[in-house]
């Protein structure tokens, strides 16, 4: 036992210095600020340069070129950590997102190139109703969807967030409470839309996720109410500073959303100090998901010719 646990150790020391290299080289704030000052698309791809991204490729397609990044990085840390179960938890996203075309939308969309399994793969295993080669949790729910587009969407939902419980559960706290938070603030998220929309609790019920540490008869008794408080809900939870007033979630749902993200990376950040385990793989998966989606935001606001401060606002937090 001992020797397996000295192993483990040494193992993920090299892993934890090879991302600590590799966090250097993460984009600062900073550099987000030179990009929102560019003239131009052209102008910011050449900041870009500057960078490890391929320009050349960025100014083909963009959205392919950090769909390839993305796709390094995640064969990276795969082998870093031989395909972890808690790395795995947060690549399947990924095949979600996929399964979701295949069985709610007819194969419309375009899929993700960056699911564990190929998406030509997983349209077959679909044809075959053969779900031995998913987590347990995504093959119970595609065994027995229900009828409705939407519900079987909510379902598959359902079911990674008790996949990703299952495992991350046993992990470490730091990696435990980010994935209750996860759980929490995507109901957050589902409650504003659908009370926006004027559905019944029952349509809450139907679709929220299992909730982490608000209890499922608080968020179902809120929302119930003619007028929620949300913020009275969230007070004496982990997610209090949102820094987020009723008012301000009602009437302002892409605010409440960024506002999350930066809560999110702000509660993995300590992985940051931890010299040994997983948790500073994740942590640097999450950094490099969360730097490309701020590159996009950028890109995008500059070839639609949205003003500087429309983009800023829009910006994520780094993780630096």
């Amino acid at each position: 036992m001992t020797g397996g646990i000295l192993m483990a150790e040494r193992h993920y020391a090299y892993a934890v210095g090879r991302i600590r290299i590799l966090e250097t080289k993460l984009l600062p704030a900073s550099f987000f600020g030179r990009l929102l000052k560019a003239a131009s698309v052209q102008e910011t791809l050449r900041l870009l340069a500057e960078t490890d991204y391929p320009s050349e490729a960025l100014a083909a397609d963009y959205e392919q070129a950090f769909e390839h990044e993305l796709a390094g990085v995640y064969r990276f840390l795969r082998g870093l950590t031989n395909d972890a179960p808690e790395l795995m938890v947060f690549l399947h996203r990924w095949d979600v997102h996929n399964l979701k075309l295949l069985v709610v939308a007819d194969g419309h969309g375009q899929p993700s190139r960056l699911g564990v399994i190929p998406f030509t793969e997983l349209k077959q295993v679909v044809a075959a109703g053969d779900y031995t080669g998913l987590p347990q949790e995504l093959a119970a729910a595609l065994s027995q969807l229900p009828a409705s587009g939407p519900e079987q969407a909510a379902a598959l939902d359902q079911a990674y967030y008790r996949y990703g419980w299952r495992i991350l559960d046993k992990s470490s706290a730091l990696l435990r409470d980010y994935w209750r938070a996860r759980r929490d603030l995507l109901n957050l998220l589902l409650f504003l839309r659908l009370r926006k929309k004027g559905v019944s609790v029952q349509e809450l019920a139907r679709f929220m996720v299992e909730p982490g540490v608000i209890d499922r008869n608080n968020w179902l008794a809120q929302y119930a109410e003619g007028q929620p408080q949300l913020a009275k809900l969230l007070e004496a939870t982990p997610y209090r500073n949102l820094g987020l007033g009723d008012e301000e979630m009602w009437t302002a749902i892409p605010v409440v959303e960024r506002v999350i993200d930066d809560w999110l990376l702000e509660a993995i950040a300590p992985a940051k100090s931890i010299p040994l385990g997983i948790e500073p793989l994740i942590g640097y998966l999450l950094a490099k998901e969360r730097e490309i989606l701020n590159l996009r935001l950028v890109i995008t606001g500059k070839l639609n010719k949205l003003p500087e401060e429309t983009v800023r606002r829009r910006l994520r937090n780094v993780y630096l």
